[in-house]
């Protein structure tokens, strides 16, 4: 019995030892990809005919304004909505729109929207569910808004209105 009550303390403590080397790992990757997007990650996904799109393919000097989302979220369909509402705001960023839904959901999500005819959207597919290695953590929606210069200036988790987006990508500052 002492015998037993030795090895599940053993194995309890090789647990716990096991559970907080991975706690901390993950920690500092957090840490690292934190750093890592303050410049504009070197991301790659795919577009909605399957072929590879860097962000290398990306101007420079404009703005870049990343929403995650899902087609299927209602918070993202606002966000869409409000988008198309100021599309106008838009038109001197470069917005990225990047999902794990497939193409033909996305088509769907673009025609119910009215976002077609944009040349500055760009729709993008994450075929591989790699965002997090890029932007960390995310949940939909999130954005991310990039200066010129493609620095971070803004991030959000959760549902954003339009108007706090704006007012980072406002060019006349």
């Amino acid at each position: 019995m002492k015998k037993i009550i030795i090895a599940i303390g053993i194995l309890a403590f090789c647990l716990a030892g096991l559970l907080t080397y991975k706690i901390v790992q993950k920690f500092n990757r957090n840490k690292i990809i934190a750093k890592e997007k303050q410049a504009l990650p070197v991301f790659q996904f795919y577009d909605q005919d399957l072929q590879k799109f860097s962000a290398t393919q990306l101007q420079s000097n404009v703005p870049v304004c990343i929403f995650y989302y899902n087609a299927e979220c209602e918070h993202c369909d606002y966000e869409a909505k409000e988008i198309r509402k100021h599309i106008r705001a838009f038109e001197k960023a470069q917005v990225v729109m990047v999902s794990t839904n497939i193409p033909k959901e996305t088509a769907q999500f673009i025609n119910a929207h009215q976002l077609k005819d944009y040349a500055f959207i760009t729709w993008l597919y994450d075929k591989e569910y790699n965002f997090y290695k890029w932007f960390g953590k995310s949940v939909t929606p999130s954005v991310y808004i990039y200066n010129e210069q493609h620095e971070l200036v803004k991030e959000y988790t959760g549902e954003v209105k339009i108007s706090a987006v704006l007012k980072y990508l406002d060019h006349e500052k």
